[in-house]
């Protein structure tokens, strides 16, 4: 136990003075001059150039637009990927609503001449329009260009129109950004907003086109309207959108489908993304065998098939609206980087032409200083140094000087004496 204690007051011993060593070390390099290589302490000389960098303002403001350039591009490449799963919805849902529809087709088709509109209520057109409902589709959030300013201009042209014809319309609103836009835009005009607001999914699926699908219905069943319209953003490609306006109840017999119906594939060329656009066409009326029994009567099965059609298609008006909305974004976005992108090359040019000027000044305040030296005739300045020389040459140098006796003990000149008059030896 002893010799253990010995042995640790031995290495605590040692580290101390290991530690005073480094301090004094650290001292000693701290006082050499300059000749010896090291650096003097910090000169209290106030420069007009700031060190690292000209304008700290400036420099923080062109990292900031980069970074910015960086975001938007991120949020283009985001549009695009959701873009493409609206796409693979589209895909998913054509099949059903193709079938839907000719199905449809067919019943009317067999049972054609029966006076099918007046035991349809979705089919019954009426003689004259006194009540309309709009429903118009707006995006949950922003950064997408003029996609919602441009469907409530389409709305508000809409209920100008009918406010002429004496019409108050009832509005339906779809996306966060239409419960702001629609009473901005319309505050000038007669309409009826109802309870019913619908929110923008991320993830459209048929849940949410079944609630919007069944208020429309509500609607234009319960008598409160005799038509019921949609404005949405029709989607063409990815750099143009257009506010489209359509009837969808009631529904016709025969040409249920949109004449402009039309599919869209996202693909890429050349590095660079584009779409593929299809005509769909119209889907042919099923043929039904002439024996074929109805378990139900013919409209009853009608009256369950029309509110799945009607469903459907209101599940691909909001893929389009959202496909439409995301292009708009993408647009937006890829303007915002190559603004960014601009607006950096110019900050860096304006950068570096006040870095030039500042040192420039620094340049002439130099020479001007080494020009006066000159006109005074000063040679105590001593000799140039060499490019070629080094840290370890001069400091030789230095210290030979000093053993051969070259280097007076004190400093001599004309001004010394003046220098040191009233100092008491």
């Amino acid at each position: 136990m002893a010799a253990r204690r010995s042995s640790l007051g031995f290495l605590l011993g040692a580290g101390l003075a290991v530690l005073v060593a480094c301090a004094l070390l650290a001292q000693r390099q701290a006082g050499r001059g300059f000749v010896a290589g090291s650096t003097h302490a910090k000169s209290t000389r106030c420069l007009n150039v700031a060190r690292n960098g000209v304008d700290k303002a400036l420099r923080e403001r062109i990292t900031s637009v980069k970074k910015t350039g960086k975001l938007t591009d991120a949020m283009r490449m985001v549009a695009a990927a959701k873009v493409r799963r609206a796409q693979a919805g589209v895909e998913k849902a054509r099949p059903f609503s193709e079938e839907l529809s000719s199905m449809i087709k067919g019943l009317v088709k067999k049972l054609k001449n029966s006076g099918l509109e007046a035991e349809l209520p979705m089919l019954r057109v009426p003689e004259k329009v006194t009540n309309i409902g709009i429903l118009v589709v707006t995006s949950n959030r922003g950064l997408c260009g003029g996609y919602n300013t441009f469907a409530a201009k389409k709305l508000e042209a809409r209920v100008a129109s009918l406010n002429a014809q004496g019409i108050e319309p009832k509005i339906l609103i779809v996306g966060k950004k239409g419960k702001n836009k629609v009473p901005a835009r319309l505050k000038k005009l007669k309409y009826n907003i109802t309870g019913d607001w619908f929110g923008m999914p991320d993830t459209i699926t048929s849940k949410e086109s079944s609630e919007i699908a069944d208020a429309l219905r509500n609607l234009f069943l319960s008598g409160e309207v005799d038509k019921v319209e949609v404005v949405y953003g029709k989607f063409y490609n990815l750099i143009k959108t257009m506010p489209q306006l359509r009837s969808i109840l009631p529904l016709s017999p025969l040409g249920i489908e949109d004449p402009e119906d039309e599919t869209f594939k996202l693909t890429t060329e050349d590095g660079k993304m584009k779409v593929e656009k299809e005509k769909v066409k119209s889907s042919k009326a099923k043929d039904l065998e002439t024996d074929v029994i109805f378990d139900q009567p013919p409209e009853t099965i009608l009256n369950s098939m029309l509110p799945l059609y009607l469903n459907s298609q209101i599940l691909s008006i909001l893929y389009d609206a959202q496909a439409s909305e995301l292009s708009s974004r993408m647009t937006a976005m890829k303007a915002a980087t190559d603004n960014a992108e601009e607006l950096a090359k110019k900050l860096n040019l304006l950068y570096n032409k006040k870095r030039q000027a500042y040192i420039t000044n620094e340049i002439c305040e130099i020479s001007a200083g080494a020009a006066a030296l000159d006109e005074t005739g000063d040679v105590e300045v001593g000799t140039d140094f060499d490019i070629s020389e080094t840290t370890d040459s001069i400091e030789a140098d230095f210290l030979k000087e000093i053993e051969d006796g070259s280097i007076p003990d004190e400093p001599t000149g004309p001004d010394f004496p003046d220098f040191i008059e009233g100092i008491p030896a």
